[in-house]
């Protein structure tokens, strides 16, 4: 009789748990056995080396480069300064709008479908929804939107960005003077887990005014950016004729009998590194190849296996579902450095959306509302009531996103098939 993974994952999250409080007793705190949470009051002095080493940048030029970046990604679009490659996304991406652009975009999208078709449920509603710039948002659940594997890989990625997402806060706060009240980690069934840097705000606001704490509160998105930038980065790096073999290029699964690559003998488990040329860093960069291909067309794979490279001839033939469209017949899947790359760069992204929403909790909502208690004549009061309204439209916005996304299926286009 076998016991379902979800009774070992739920026994083993209990028995960590357990091991958890027996070695660490007070300092961790647990929440109902489902969640626990580790608070320090001495991450300020983890913290200050790492204050010191931007001690030298004027405040000033902080305040102006990350305050920047926060507005033109809250209001416009993130300037993405380094796009891409062709062959991850297919295409290059200059800018990607800001969140309250997007949930414009989808507002007006859905009801111009909804205008045209009184639904938003059929197939070409569908369609028509994604001509008119609809972004969806999908929930990520394990086995059900995302495989497991992937989702473990969003999970170290999330756990890299918003660790640095946090320290950033942690460092410029104390560069300009602040003070740094707690930080820990949370974790909870070991699903959604993170860090957290607890500043003095009102303490930060006394020593360095609006300015410092704008910075603050600026410093960790645009961390993030740098961090996609690195992911960028290191896609491009295995772009390097020398290091594709190790670190571009997909795996062939499995070979369709009676297939062009049937016959031409190509080896289960080898690594697919290029298709005429044209190198192959992952399953869609494949998809873009091909559609320039034709059924008959001649085509060189460049495949690396047992150690060398190797090159095969082979000349596609008609494929089984669409006779218009060529066939190899081969399975492939992503390599585990595309995929982690990918994620790493796709989570900054959404890090950086998500939190420049001007609304409650998000950085963006705090920003604004320190922003609000500056105007004069505007006190609190009337501050918090503002930051209400504000959040509460754009909370919905998002909800009804999540709901259209849902219903009409577009969220099977925003994740990777388990």
């Amino acid at each position: 009789m076998s016991i379902s993974p979800l009774i070992w994952f739920v026994v083993a999250w209990f028995i960590f748990v357990g091991l958890v409080k027996l070695a660490f007793r007070d300092k961790v705190k647990v929440y109902y056995y489902v969640a626990m949470m580790a608070r320090s009051s001495g991450v300020e002095g983890f913290l200050r080396p790492l204050a010191n080493l931007i001690s030298g940048v004027p405040s000033v030029l902080i305040f102006i480069v990350v305050a920047a970046f926060f507005v033109v990604a809250m209001v416009y679009a993130i300037p993405v300064l380094i796009p891409m490659p062709f062959q991850v996304l297919g295409y290059l991406v200059g800018l990607v709008p800001s969140f309250i652009r997007m949930l414009g975009i989808n507002l007006a999208a859905t009801v111009s479908v909804l205008m045209s078709l009184h639904t938003i449920t059929t197939q070409q509603a569908a369609t028509q929804l994604v001509e008119n710039r609809f972004t969806p948002a999908t929930p990520l659940i394990p086995g059900v939107t995302i495989s497991v594997n992937i989702f473990l890989i969003i999970l170290i990625a999330i756990g890299i960005s918003i660790l640095i997402h946090e320290v950033s806060h942690g460092i410029v706060a104390l560069r300009y003077g602040g003070r740094i009240k707690s930080g820990g980690a949370f974790l909870s069934l070991f699903i959604l887990y993170g860090g957290f840097v607890e500043v003095d705000e009102s303490d930060l606001r006394k020593k360095a005014g609006l300015r410092g704490v704008l910075a603050m509160l600026s410093a960790g998105v645009f961390s993030n950016m740098i961090l996609s930038i690195i992911a960028v980065g290191l896609m491009y790096l295995a772009l390097i004729p020398v290091l594709q073999p190790y670190l571009s290029g997909i795996i062939i699964t499995s070979i369709a009998k009676d297939s062009p690559a049937f016959y031409a003998n190509i080896p289960v488990g080898s690594i697919l590194l290029a298709i005429n040329g044209k190198p192959i860093t992952s399953v869609m960069s494949l998809l873009y190849v091909l559609e320039g291909l034709k059924p008959g067309s001649q085509v060189t794979l460049t495949i690396f296996h047992s150690g060398l490279i190797h090159t095969y001839n082979l000349v596609t033939s008609s494929n089984p579902y669409d006779p218009n469209l060529p066939f190899i017949g081969i399975s492939v899947s992503d390599r585990l450095f595309y995929q982690f790359v990918y994620w790493l760069w796709t989570i900054n992204v959404v890090i950086i959306l998500l939190n420049t929403m001007p609304a409650w909790p998000l950085d963006g909502g705090q920003f604004l509302y320190h922003v609000l208690l500056s105007i004069p004549g505007l006190n609190e009061k009337w501050a918090s009531r503002v930051m209400t309204a504000v959040s509460a439209v754009l909370w919905m916005l998002f909800i009804f996103t999540l709901i259209v996304s849902l219903s009409s299926g577009l969220w099977r286009i925003a994740v990777t098939p388990p």
